[in-house]
C-alpha cells in the first residue's frame, strides 16, 4: 500500500510540473500572438472567447455561469467580443434568447494550425516509441472518457 502512496504522489509532482510547463508554453504562446494590432483582444477577452470556443455555443447565462460571473459581467464581455468581431450572437430557433459562436476571425488570428496541440504532440513524438505513444493514447482516452463521464 505504501508502493501505491508513493506511487500516487510521483503522479502528481511529475503532472504538476507537466501542467505548469504546458501553461507556460501557452501563455507564451498567446502573448507572442496577440500583439498589438488593431482590435487586438486583452488577456481577459482572449480568455472569455477562449472560454466561449470551449463551451460550443453557450448562452450569455451558460456563459456567466461557467465562469461564475453575473450575467450582466458576462453580457458587457459579450458586447465587447461582439464589437471587435470575434464573437457573434446567433438567435435560437424561438427568437427569445440566442446562442455565443466564436467567430473566423478569432480562429484566423489566434489557432493558427491548432498551435497547442501540435506543441504537445511534438514533445511526445521525439521522447516516446511507436508502442508508448500508442500507451499514451490509450491513457488519454481513459481520462477523456472519465472526464466527460463526469460532465454528463
Amino acid at each position: 500500500m505504501n508502493d501505491r502512496k508513493q506511487l500516487e504522489e510521483s503522479v502528481e509532482v511529475n503532472f504538476e510540473k507537466i501542467y505548469r510547463n504546458f501553461r507556460l508554453q501557452l501563455y507564451k504562446y498567446i502573448f507572442e500572438i496577440m500583439g498589438e494590432r488593431e482590435g487586438s483582444l486583452t488577456v481577459t477577452e482572449f480568455f472569455a472567447v477562449e472560454t466561449i470556443g470551449l463551451m460550443g455555443s453557450p448562452t450569455v447565462t451558460e456563459f456567466a455561469d461557467c465562469l461564475s460571473i453575473t450575467s450582466s459581467h458576462a453580457a458587457y464581455k459579450v458586447r465587447q467580443l461582439v464589437e471587435k468581431g470575434y464573437v457573434s450572437r446567433v438567435p435560437t430557433s424561438d427568437k427569445r434568447t440566442f446562442r455565443l459562436e466564436v467567430t473566423q476571425k478569432f480562429y484566423k488570428y489566434y489557432h493558427k494550425n491548432n498551435a497547442y496541440g501540435n506543441y504537445v504532440l511534438k514533445i511526445l513524438s521525439e521522447i516516446l516509441n511507436s508502442d508508448e505513444l500508442e500507451q499514451t493514447d490509450r491513457l488519454f482516452k481513459k481520462f477523456v472518457a472519465t472526464i466527460e463521464k463526469k460532465e454528463n
